[in-house]
């Protein structure tokens, strides 16, 4: 049997008790080195079954000298900002959202300005922001990689005075937005069904588009206030964007045959959108977009309905963020 030294560190001593119990949460642990609280935010209709077997996967990956965790379901839109305010309240460390891109939204909201760090879990549609941060779209291998993450402060942004973390955005992707609200299935495949049908039904719209020191005009098939660099799926909107530099990246389409559209997918995969002709690119603090017609908005790739103007800021330093120490 093992033997540990009079004197030897708390850890030494808490090392050798998880070799026999590798996940016990005893008091006698918690007082040599307390845990931190965290809570997993589900929302069981994101878009994959990985929430399914979540329980199992924490109980076998998570690191239970670190972290006493709590499981809690959301049960309708915008439940999980509600939930992430009673866990603040409650003094819970960290708040994860378990789910897509729209449920790191609304955690998101909860969070911002505050001392309580949020972290992602992948089980959404797309997981745009969990891949951006290194999160990948693997359960198991996230929830290992929330064992060895750190806090960062991450900018957000805000359009309309609505907040958001990742992409805004009007036009294209704001209907693609509309049509998943309403669909009955989610995952990949209802994704690019409505993203293909999208794409025929859109009107490309007449804007003009103001940044810091330019203003651009034209008729646009997407305008894209990036915070984060990927839709979801590995799709690379904004290949240059940062999530701590201040700045927007701002991406706009211009009107083209939608066949250049579907050729350039390549190069959205291998963060090469940039070197695509029909793409503009530009980095702002503030954008203000001004259409002829009302189009539509999403955030985070939640619709926001149809607008015909919008003000977007950038928020810097404003959410304490789980990020990967390595990818």
């Amino acid at each position: 049997m093992a033997r540990v030294r009079a004197g030897a560190p708390a850890t030494a001593l808490i090392h050798l008790m998880q070799q026999a119990h590798p996940y016990t949460k005893h008091a006698y642990l918690e007082e040599l080195l307390p845990p931190k609280r965290i809570v997993f935010l589900v929302n069981p209709n994101a878009g994959t079954r990985a929430q399914r077997r979540l329980a199992e996967a924490l109980d076998a990956h998570l690191d239970h000298r670190q972290f006493i965790y709590t499981l809690w379901h959301t049960e309708r839109p915008g439940h999980a900002t509600e939930l992430a305010h009673r866990a603040r309240a409650e003094g819970y460390d960290i708040v994860v959202a378990v789910g897509g891109d729209g449920s790191a939204h609304e955690v998101a909201a909860a969070l911002m300005h505050t001392d309580t760090a949020m972290g992602i879990l992948p089980a959404g549609s797309g997981n745009g922001l969990a891949t951006h941060l290194g999160f990948g779209r693997q359960l198991e291998r996230a929830i290992r990689l929330l064992n060895t993450a750190q806090i960062q402060t991450i900018d957000c942004g805000c359009i309309n005075g609505r907040p958001f973390v990742n992409v805004a955005g009007i036009g294209y992707d704001g209907l693609v937005a509309e049509h998943m609200k309403y669909s009955r299935r989610r995952g990949f495949w209802p994704y690019l069904y409505h993203s293909v049908r999208s794409s025929f039904i859109f009107k490309p719209v007449s804007c003009t588009v103001e940044l810091d020191d330019q203003q651009v005009s034209g008729t646009f098939f997407v305008v894209s206030i990036a915070n984060g660099s990927m839709y979801g799926y590995h799709f690379q909107i904004a290949p240059d964007a940062r999530v701590n530099d201040g700045l927007f990246s701002v991406v706009l389409f211009k009107n083209v045959p939608r066949w250049r559209y579907f050729l350039a997918i390549p190069s959205s995969l291998n963060g090469r959108l940039y070197d695509e002709r029909f793409v503009l690119h530009f980095q702002s603090r503030t954008v203000k977009v001004t259409c002829k017609e009302r189009t539509f908005v999403h955030a985070d790739g939640e619709s926001l309905g149809m607008s015909d103007c919008l003000v977007c800021e950038i928020v810097p330093g404003a959410l304490k963020m789980l990020v990967p120490t390595r990818r």
